[in-house]
């Protein structure tokens, strides 16, 4: 995005927002996201009245996406300078240097990260630095792992496909589209092994049937061999939680 100018005001309310114009906006709208503040998004020529006015009018839809966002981000790793994490072939290492700037490498089965020596590794942009780093890391490692895969289980149990696509989903683990393209969110690669063959077999499943009726969940189990257990064990994990 190509940033015109911003603008951060404080509200009681919610804390902290940045108010920011973007060259191609076609409308205002408000981002939420963990580790970070309120985002208003603004085209270019809106003024900063019509979009204070926009976020008043939303200050309840604010509140309740921060709430829910509050109670997930006490799940989360707030990660420091004596943290050990590991993804399955990658160190986290967080270094200060003197530079102002974030500075993220992920690289030689290392993701380095690179902050500011005034800085405090647990700052939200730091945090959301190491975010992106270990997604990066389980994006080298998902396209080396889930492909080979997906191939295997489909021959193993007689699914055809078309395509594997990794994404950077954090809404699902995985889906098939109608033409038998298997999606698959590079998230699996904090799952158990046993538990990433499982979501593989769903979306596979899915070549057949196509959505999620008896036969579904009847050929699921007959392959998986036990899908209630595997569906209890999944939903305890949450993608985005590390």
């Amino acid at each position: 995005m190509l940033y015109v100018d911003t603008k951060t005001v404080n509200f009681n309310e919610i804390g902290e927002v940045s108010f920011c114009w973007i060259r191609n906006a076609r409308r205002i709208s408000i981002s939420v996201k963990p580790f970070n503040p309120v985002k208003v998004i603004i085209p270019e020529k809106v003024s900063f009245e019509i979009a204070h006015q926009f976020l008043v009018s939303k200050m309840k839809w604010v509140q309740m996406h921060q709430n829910d966002l509050n109670n997930k981000e006490k799940n989360l790793t707030i990660f420091n300078d004596s943290t050990n994490f590991s993804t399955r072939y990658h160190t986290l290492s967080l270094i200060k240097h003197s530079n102002s700037t974030l500075k993220i490498i992920v690289r030689n089965k290392t993701i380095k990260i690179f902050y500011p020596d005034f800085a405090d590794a647990t700052h939200p942009k730091v945090q959301a630095a190491i975010h992106k780093g270990i997604e990066e890391a389980w994006r080298i490692e998902a396209k080396a792992l889930l492909p080979k895969r997906v191939s295997e289980l489909a021959s193993e149990f007689g699914f055809k496909y078309l395509d594997v696509f990794i994404k950077n989903a954090k809404t699902r683990w995985g889906s098939c589209s109608h033409n038998n393209r298997i999606n698959l969110s590079l998230h699996l690669m904090m799952l158990p092994d046993h538990l990433i063959d499982y979501v593989i077999l769903h979306e596979l499943t899915h070549t057949i049937y196509k959505n999620h009726g008896k036969y579904f969940w009847q050929h699921l189990d007959k392959i998986t061999r036990g899908v209630n257990k595997l569906e209890k064990e999944i939903n305890s994990y949450r993608i985005g939680i590390f």
